[in-house]
């Protein structure tokens, strides 16, 4: 079921005539005294809110449910399907835990809750539906444990377990064991269908066999319940953990989810069990977890703090050995740097400043961030020397890190990495250091200023976003004049600079490119003007143009106070003039005109899903993943341009080149490729991303994928977090990514770090 971790919303307004209404409203002079109006009757109200739909008043909503009688419910449930925008409904749907309570409306009342909860398409009546069970004390906590026991969506489903937590007591930690020891010996093999062995690469090789299943498939299975997810599991164990005894809390160290692992473990450790640091040791040192596999970095640095607390600065030669070993993880080595640096040890210290710069690149590294947060000079004169080495990665730490400890006297060296024919990397990397350690340097603005003429788009973008970061307005001229590049990524630089100036002049020119722009682009300018000024006009360029030649003259640009006034307005009246979204991939809404779609076809993909999909059991990963890409394509705006990447082992293109336009011919080519699709091979993940980096037209990038990356050039996750963001940092593409299944965060790290949206799906 689909759990959404990030939400992405337009909103749209007109604004009303408020000078008419102000007029309707005035006070009469020498009128006779108003009276209140009589109040209505239940039949009235109810007869009132079916009558004026969507235009109802809320406090008529207000007042149905303070009467806290069977018929006001009724007339409430009755009212719910009248409405047509998401926000009347919500309303309803907040005013039902009123009856929580009333003998003969609560269990009516919260079944429309449930029922809201589970069937509803719309994810913020899904959400609102369980938010009001957890209001409701008497009864609520009943239905919430049907939900979670349901076939709901797996957002719905841990929300409801969220809020049944909050309303529980001890006499719920029994069902909490329960929901923890259910499926916590499951193995994913369970779940595999038959896949064609021979399929090793991701190319189209004739239509899939395996068919989409029949949609009443499920028909006589009943009340069968779903399955109960992992993170399902690690809140409720989480609950009990306190009480639990020793041997069980052990049983918890061998579960299947590692985070229920990291939970039992130091819980263990926060008892003082004697037995605790001889396990967390093994599992340090061995890294192998309960099924036999490599154990995940987190659960390992967790026990390397236990050993660390019971042996103290003894462990740091240990420590030291497994940081610098090319087997161990990234994440493990920085755990262990920040473990060592919090022993706060002399003898630790020095032994760290004399590693620094020595071995290869991976000791190197480790050394680096272990001494970071040292004030020594050695540190900083090791620093500038790692300038000159010969790993990449090396240098670029170095650069940062120099920025970080704000070394100025490392500006000449860092400047030496700049120019033509230098590594692209290492000068960008120089190149954000010197912004951090020049601010203020006029000489140095001046080269600024040079660049966002250059032919380089990064490079104009890194010149363009340090400007901005000055709010000098002596170079909004600059700013003003990047907003026409051709390069859309730098003509969105330009455009968060223009944000920081908060200038009049910056709204004209706004305004005014606003009116070339589509897609995304266009909802960027948008929500920048918004965020100015907030006036809620959102991609009409008219009404803005009209509203900004009345009102600029007299115009001040809000306070924090008064933005965040604005924003709190906002969902509200997206609510009030939305419905559904029409364009989608796996509930997330497609702004962008340029977009790339990266599937994972790999032979993982031919399993079959934990829960249903959309009401349908027994469907493969490859099937739901096609079906939803073939709706989409399908949907997407004939302006828009596109492509399709698809990995297993290797990486192809739908087509070579640049994107493809929306046509009605390449849309239905593209479908006949996405058909054809099977999977098989390995997941080759960050081959994929840095294929689809390689277009420079794309802004919005969707990822899909069930598993970690096993093959490439690149397959620790944190290394690929790292390098995509680096490809991002001067680009500004939105990845939105799709996890099918898995316990691997490397799709949600993409996402975050993005400003994308994260949806998980088992």
């Amino acid at each position: 079921m689909l759990s959404v971790k990030v939400s992405r919303f337009r909103i749209r307004s007109v604004l009303g005539g408020l000078a008419a209404v102000l007029a309707l409203t005035a006070p009469v002079l020498f009128s006779a005294p108003r009276q209140d109006p009589k109040p209505l009757s239940e039949a009235e109200l109810i007869e009132k809110i079916k009558g004026d739909a969507d235009r109802a008043e809320p406090k008529l909503l207000d007042e149905l449910a303070d009467l806290k009688t069977r018929s006001a419910l009724d007339g409430l449930i009755e009212a719910y399907p009248i409405m047509s925008t998401i926000f009347m409904k919500r309303e309803i749907v907040r005013r039902l835990p009123r009856f929580d309570g009333v003998p003969d409306a609560e269990q009516p009342a919260l079944q429309k809750l449930m029922d809201v909860a589970t069937t509803s398409e719309d994810i913020e009546l899904r959400t609102a539906a369980v938010s009001a069970l957890g209001e409701c004390p008497s009864k609520g906590k009943d239905f919430l444990v049907m939900i979670v026991e349901s076939r709901a969506d797996d957002a719905t489903r841990e929300l409801a377990l969220d809020r049944h937590i909050k309303l529980s007591d001890k006499s719920d930690h029994a069902w909490y064991k329960e929901l923890w020891k259910s499926g916590k010996d499951r193995d994913d093999t369970a779940l595999k269908q038959k896949a064609d062995p021979k399929k090793k690469d991701p190319k189209p090789k004739g239509k899939d066999k395996d068919k989409p299943a029949d949609k009443g498939a499920d028909k006589d299975e009943g009340g069968k319940k779903g399955a109960i997810l992992n993170n399902m599991r690690l809140s409720a164990f989480q609950q009990i953990a306190e009480e639990l005894t020793p041997e069980e809390l052990y049983d918890g160290v061998k579960d299947v989810f590692w985070k229920v692992r990291v939970t039992a473990l130091e819980t263990l450790d926060s008892r003082g069990d004697k037995k605790v640091a001889d396990v967390a040791h093994d599992i340090f040192n061995m890294g192998i977890d309960p099924k036999g596999q490599p154990e995940n970095p987190e659960v390992r640095t967790v026990g390397a703090k236990i050993v660390a607390r019971a042996l103290g600065p003894k462990v740091a030669d240990e420590f030291l050995k497994k940081a610098t070993s090319l087997e161990t993880p990234l994440s493990l080595r920085r755990g262990l740097a920040e473990i060592l640096i919090g022993m706060h040890d002399e003898g630790v210290d020095k032994m760290l400043v004399s590693e620094l710069g020595k071995g290869k690149a991976g000791q190197k590294l480790f050394t680096m961030w272990a001494c970071k947060g040292m004030q020594d000079e050695k540190v900083d004169k090791a620093l500038v020397k790692l300038l000159q080495d010969k790993d990449g990665e090396v240098v670029i730490s170095a650069a940062k890190l120099l920025a970080d400890r704000k070394y100025k006297d490392a500006v000449p060296a860092l400047a030496r990495l700049v120019g033509k024919g230098k590594d692209r990397d290492r000068m960008f990397a120089a190149l954000q250091a010197m912004t951090e350690l020049r601010v203020g340097d006029r000489a140095w603005v001046d080269e600024l200023v040079a660049m966002t003429k250059g032919e380089d788009p990064e490079l104009r973008n890194l010149a363009i976003q340090a400007l901005g970061g000055t709010r000098d307005a002596s170079y909004l001229p600059a700013l003003i004049a990047a907003l026409e590049d051709a390069n859309w990524s730098t003509r969105l630089a330009a455009l968060e600079a223009l944000e920081h100036m908060r200038s009049k002049d910056a709204v004209t020119a706004i305004i005014a490119r606003m009116a070339k722009e589509d897609g995304r682009m266009q909802n960027e300018f948008a929500n920048t003007l918004w965020r100015l000024t907030g006036q809620p006009f959102q991609d009409n360029v008219d009404g803005w143009s009209k509203w900004w030649e009345n009102s600029k003259g007299g115009f001040a640009f809000l306070t924090e106070d008064k933005l965040r006034e604005v924003r709190s307005g906002e969902e509200e009246w997206r609510l009030k003039q939305t419905t559904h979204v029409k364009t989608e991939f796996f509930g997330i809404k497609i702004i962008s005109h340029h977009v790339i779609f990266i599937i994972d076809v790999s032979g993982s993909m031919n399993w079959g899903l934990l829960n249903e999909y959309q009401g349908m059991s027994g469907q493969s990963r490859i099937e739901v993943a096609k079906t939803e890409l073939l709706k989409c394509v399908g949907g997407l705006d004939p302006s828009a341009f596109f492509n399709v990447v698809i990995f297993s082992s290797g990486v192809e293109r739908w087509i070579d080149g640049s994107l493809a336009a929306a046509s009605q011919k390449n849309r239905d080519e593209a479908k006949s490729y996405i058909e054809r699709i099977g999977a098989g091979g390995g997941t080759n993940l960050y081959g994929a991303v840095k294929e689809a980096f390689e277009d420079k037209d794309v802004d919005t990038i969707f990822i899909l994928s069930d598993g970690e990356p096993s093959v490439g050039d690149e397959t620790d996750p944190v290394v690929i977090r790292e390098h995509v963001k680096a490809w991002n940092e001067h680009r500004g593409i939105v990845i939105n990514t799709i996890q099918i299944a898995g316990q691997f965060q490397v799709l949600d790290w993409l996402a975050e770090d993005s400003g994308g949206t994260h949806v998980k799906y088992e």
